[in-house]
């Protein structure tokens, strides 16, 4: 991690830099194709207010969304048919929420800490996972709708020595453990949810923020799938893969999938085919198991979705959620900027 003071001045920088990161807007060039699916982008829902910034999207086993806030610590649930959002969960004593992932049925982990979407420094230190336990409340009614539905609230673990925590998966739901990156320190913790116990699970060059950034953002999403772990290094430009043990620890080698754009957060059909939110490049791209690279929505000059921040594949992989910041780090074309929203993609 920085120190605040050059934290602070990299981020005077950080226009310059946004402003040197390749588009996708145009064609890609070689070896990227720039054939877009036949896909329906609409907005399911939007926040009212500048500022608002979606961070993470999941899935709830009755198909509704679960969206985490990076502006403030709350949890939102939106309804995938009509729209309808309300307040699910707000965190006291912290300002943000960031991962989510589904740690039982209708049982999620969450990230939280202390970040500022001014300054975008973190606090080290303030991190922790906490626990969101929709089933618990109000089983009894069955008339009652998951929205109206409060979750209960414990605390999984703190994690003092993380830097700045991010995106997070769940390793497998019988291993008890979630996967979380650390992404100014470049290495990926793990946690076991029922006994708080974590440690460093990954740590390679590949997820450390790249020399000479304005912000120190190294590894950022996190997917399992078939034994590998898949993860995005934002400021590297690349999207990996590592072969895991039962443990969660490297038993392979470190493999870069594709480069030369900006990753965040992803998802990872069971094929290995990626779909990834490139948030300063303001679009999702679909990328082959074999690395090629295609854009599926918007794009750096669009309007359709600033700040692409996460996706989320339905099981049937027929509908791609994508939560957005509203442009808050590189406004399109340097000043627009809009409230975050969630938008819905229907393949063909």
């Amino acid at each position: 991690m920085l120190p605040q003071t050059a934290l602070f001045g990299a981020l005077a920088l950080l226009p310059q830099a946004l402003a040197a990161w390749p588009s996708f807007y145009s064609e890609f060039s070689s070896p990227y194709r720039n054939e877009e699916p036949d896909v329906e982008v609409k907005t399911l829902f939007q926040f009212q207010n500048n500022g608002s910034w979606i961070d993470n999207v999941v899935i709830r086993p009755d198909g509704s969304l679960l969206l985490t806030r990076l502006d403030v610590p709350e949890v939102w649930s939106v309804d995938a048919d009509s729209g309808n959002a309300t307040l699910a969960y707000s965190f006291p004593n912290v300002t943000s929420c960031f991962g989510i992932s589904e740690i039982d049925d209708d049982v999620f982990a969450v990230v939280i800490g202390n970040f500022s979407t001014k300054t975008y420094a973190p606090t080290p230190g303030s991190f922790s996972v906490q626990k969101l336990n929709f089933k618990s409340h109000n089983t009894s009614d069955k008339r009652r709708d998951s929205q109206s539905q409060s979750p209960v609230a414990t605390q999984i673990a703190p994690l003092p020595d993380a830097q700045a925590l991010n995106g997070m998966v769940t390793f497998t739901k019988e291993s008890h453990l979630v996967l979380i990156a650390d992404s100014p320190k470049g290495v990926v913790w793990k946690v076991n949810t029922k006994t708080g116990d974590y440690a460093v699970a990954l740590n390679d060059t590949t997820m450390l923020p790249a020399k000479g950034q304005a912000l120190p953002l190294g590894i950022n999403g996190l997917k399992v799938v078939d034994g590998y772990v898949y993860y995005s290094s934002t400021t590297r430009m690349e999207f990996c893969r590592v072969k895991v043990d039962e443990e969660a620890n490297a038993a392979g080698e470190y493999q870069v999938i594709a480069s030369g754009f900006l990753p965040d957060g992803l998802d990872v059909a069971l094929d290995g085919t990626a779909y990834i939110a490139t948030d300063p490049q303001n679009s999702v791209v679909r990328v082959t198991p074999y690395g090629q690279i295609s854009l599926v929505a918007g794009g750096q000059l669009s309007t359709q979705m600033p700040g692409a921040t996460s996706c989320r594949l339905t099981a049937d992989g027929k509908t791609l959620y994508v939560g957005t910041s509203g442009g808050q780090v590189a406004p399109v074309l340097g000043t627009f900027k809009e409230p975050a929203k969630v938008l819905k993609i229907t393949f063909s």
